[in-house]
């Protein structure tokens, strides 16, 4: 008979905020919002207290300083988020050797096999709880749920919002789903619940209700059985370690901007920054690729605007198609090179060609506040010729030289020149690790 698996979800709660409360005890037990630089409009972060006022991640300031007149606004801090971060992983990892990473403030741990070690599952999360105050800071809290697959284990986590321990057995989980919003669940994003919907289907019991055979109709060979399963709470889905993570495939980099632009040079500018940034990453991971992505948004366009497809059968000369004056506010563009590059001048070079069309029109027209640059089709770099002409190599051991740089007095100690006099758009870690590879290459060095 095969072992019922125990699994942990540890969750740090209200991450970036409280990590702030925690380096600066003033900010404790006051509303604190996390915006990712001073001139931005979005919380991205918010404290208990600021949520109790209706503050949420994703609020707008004006909004956020209506609904709570004295909330405190700080500007994010990513170096700190990551270095406490990492030690919330090796807390963790040290439960198992099955742990994954899912975010940056939250991990999956398999203790199958190692429970006894520690008694049980629970004391296990009574000591991660202990551990995370003690040796990364008092302030910081994080709920755990436990059950016996990773959807229900991740689910029990929320259900105790701060500093909780949560656990979802056979005999109660079909209970806990069914008071369970549907928009709450991971795994069920909008398109699936907009769908969802339309049938009328709101609630876990009524989804129970249909048939296999109609999710399937409705949904198709893989949403179909993965509903039917999802709200019975089965979930053979593995726990996969930090330390054995897939080949990364892309690399890249998203930025929306303060306000609009609408000045050629300042998309460029905004261009050659995210070049560098997504070339670093390659470079510093051994990678380089052939792939190069490049995409941007308008400002008069929805967030949820569809993307403007960059047919890939189309002559690379013919520029954008898709999006005119009142129809889509989006633009992606993509081009695939024979070669394999790894520099910033390199991937800004393919992005400036890709987007000449807009960039050479008349871009005063339709300002952009969002921009994307991605590197794919990556391979090692040991996989690789030399460089074959001197200069080539020249330009390749001056940027490596600046890497060594940046690694020991800070990024952009060394830049492009055409940088000079603005903004610089610094390294952040996003929340789900998008790169993780790149994210935990030194915390994986030193575990």
């Amino acid at each position: 008979m095969t072992m019922q698996r125990i699994i942990l979800h540890a969750d740090l709660n209200s991450f970036f905020a409280r990590a702030e409360q925690q380096t600066n005890p003033a900010l404790r037990g006051k509303p604190v919002g996390v915006v990712k630089a001073k001139a931005r409009t979005c919380i991205i972060a918010a404290s208990v207290e600021a949520k109790k006022y209706g503050v949420a991640t994703g609020c707008w300031v004006n909004d956020a300083r209506n609904l709570c007149p004295s909330i405190i606004l700080v500007p994010a801090d990513f170096d700190k988020y990551s270095d406490i971060s990492h030690r919330f992983i090796k807390i963790c990892a040290d439960y198992s050797p099955n742990c994954e990473v899912f975010s940056l403030d939250e991990c999956f741990i398999d203790v199958t096999e190692t429970e006894n070690f520690w008694g049980n599952a629970f004391n296990i999360a009574f000591e991660i709880k202990d551990r995370l105050r003690k040796e990364v800071g008092d302030w910081l809290t994080c709920s755990i749920g436990v059950s016996y697959n990773r959807f229900l284990a991740k689910l029990a986590s929320g259900q105790v919002k701060y500093d909780g321990l949560f656990w979802i057995t056979e005999d109660n989980a079909l209970q806990v789903l069914d008071k369970s919003n549907l928009m709450d669940v991971c795994g069920l994003g909008w398109g699936l619940y907009s769908h969802l919907a339309k049938l009328g289907i709101d609630n876990f019991p009524k989804l129970r209700a249909c048939s296999i055979e109609s999710l399937h109709q409705n949904f198709g060979p893989f949403w179909g059985p993965y509903l039917y399963n999802l709200c019975r709470g089965i979930d053979t889905t593995s726990v996969n370690s930090f330390r054995s993570l897939p080949k990364q495939k892309s690399v890249g980099r998203t930025y929306t901007t303060h306000k609009p632009l609408n000045n050629r040079k300042d998309v460029e500018r905004l261009m050659r920054n995210l070049s560098e940034e997504a070339a670093f990453k390659a470079r510093t991971m051994g990678l380089a690729g052939r792939y190069v992505g490049f995409s941007i948004r308008s400002a008069h366009g929805s967030q949820n605007s569809i993307v403007g497809s960059w047919l890939a059968n189309r002559s690379f000369s013919e520029g954008w198609s898709g999006p005119k004056d009142n129809e889509a506010r989006s633009w992606y563009g993509h081009r695939t090179l024979k070669n394999y590059i790894d520099l910033g001048k390199e991937v800004f070079d393919v992005c400036k060609i890709i987007s000449r069309d807009w960039l050479f029109g008349k871009p005063q027209d339709k300002p952009i506040i969002f921009c994307r640059v991605t590197l794919g089709m990556l391979t090692k770099k040991d996989y690789l010729p030399l460089p074959l002409f001197p200069a080539d190599q020249k330009y390749n051991d001056l940027t490596l030289a600046g890497d060594k740089i940046n690694n020991r007095f800070g990024d952009y100690t060394i830049f492009p020149a055409n940088l000079l006099g603005v903004e610089i758009i610094r390294p952040e870690v996003t929340g789900y690790f998008g790169d993780k590879k790149f994210q935990l290459r030194n915390f994986l060095l030193e575990n």
